[in-house]
């Protein structure tokens, strides 16, 4: 039972300096089958209580730094915020409620908080409702002025504007601005309901439906395109 053991270690040790000095085979497998040259791949694997990496592969060439990134932001917000950080979306009025009915302005006041949801929201209303207002018989005012950012083009990174990631900082941003669509069949022909109707937003639903079972990869037989009315 000993020697397995120590031949065990030995592979492990062996296995470890090898890593130091590039990347495993089975990562320049995967690279390899996604087509990916190593020469563009960057890789530092290394404990932060130890003097010397695990694995190093151009470890001090520059790069793209890509969804890395997200790990000083997350730095920077735990170092400034606070682990309890939390962001409040608050509301307020500028007259008192008589009867149910606000006679005046409701203010949603935003802070940042980039998972406000439409559930959130509705929980927002509810709160309203149960402090007595029933009814707004002035304008509901977004204020997202905790932000001062210039606007930017979603598109402008890789031309692909309705991905969720191209969203811009927001101070009140609401369902990641996106729309939830529910598919229903409907007589042959499935109807596409959309969660919030939006101001603007005409749907021209052109689906068909078809014989048989969906398949596992049917979102890929629908595609979305967003056309601006002249």
């Amino acid at each position: 039972m000993r020697k397995p053991f120590l031949s065990l270690l030995a592979l492990a040790s062996i296995s470890l300096s090898a890593l130091a000095d590039g990347l495993p085979p089975n990562v320049l497998k995967a690279l390899k089958a996604a087509q990916i040259p190593a020469a563009n791949v960057a890789v530092v694997v290394q404990p932060v209580d130890a003097a010397q990496p695990l694995v190093a592969h151009n470890a001090a060439q520059s790069m793209n730094p890509a969804s890395v990134m997200k790990l000083l932001t997350t730095y920077a917000a735990l170092d400034l915020l606070g682990p309890a950080w939390t962001w409040k979306t608050t509301a307020w009025v500028e007259s008192v409620t008589v009867d149910g009915r606000l006679d005046g302005n409701l203010y949603l006041k935003g802070s940042g908080d980039p998972r406000f949801a439409i559930e959130h929201l509705s929980g927002l209303l509810r709160q309203l409702r149960v402090r007595g207002i029933q009814h707004i018989a002035g304008d509901v005012v977004l204020d997202r002025t905790v932000f001062n950012v210039p606007s930017i083009d979603p598109g402008a990174f890789d031309d692909k504007p309705m991905r969720p990631y191209n969203v811009g900082p927001d101070g009140l941003l609401i369902n990641f601005r996106a729309l939830r669509f529910t598919l229903q069949p409907d007589n042959g022909k499935p109807r596409v309901l959309m969660e919030t109707p939006s101001e603007g937003l005409r749907v021209d639903n052109q689906l068909r439906a078809g014989e048989g079972g969906c398949s596992s990869n049917w979102k890929d037989l629908i595609s979305v395109r967003l056309i601006p009315e002249k």
